[in-house]
């Protein structure tokens, strides 16, 4: 819930909102030996396709998500 006040209404009306999809990161070496920000105006987002990610947190996900993944693999599979 980012927002309390929001609690009775649908989330299809409310703003769209991203999570992170096991957050990786990219920079240069320097950077990171001299514990620079990660997140400043020059950072970017890489948009998935809500169909393409899976939050791993139980046994329960991890099925779903090796069936995403075989859903997928047949999909680009198929002349």
């Amino acid at each position: 819930m980012l927002n309390p006040d929001h609690f009775k209404t649908r989330s299809q009306d409310l703003e769209e909102a991203y999570h992170d999809a096991g957050q990786f990161y990219w920079g240069r070496a320097n950077a990171w030996l001299n514990e620079r920000i990660i997140f400043s105006n020059t950072s970017k987002v890489i948009l998935l396709p809500s169909h393409r990610v899976q939050d791993i947190d139980t046994q329960e996900d991890w099925y779903r998500a090796e069936w995403m993944f075989k859903s997928l693999q047949a999909e680009t599979s198929s002349p």
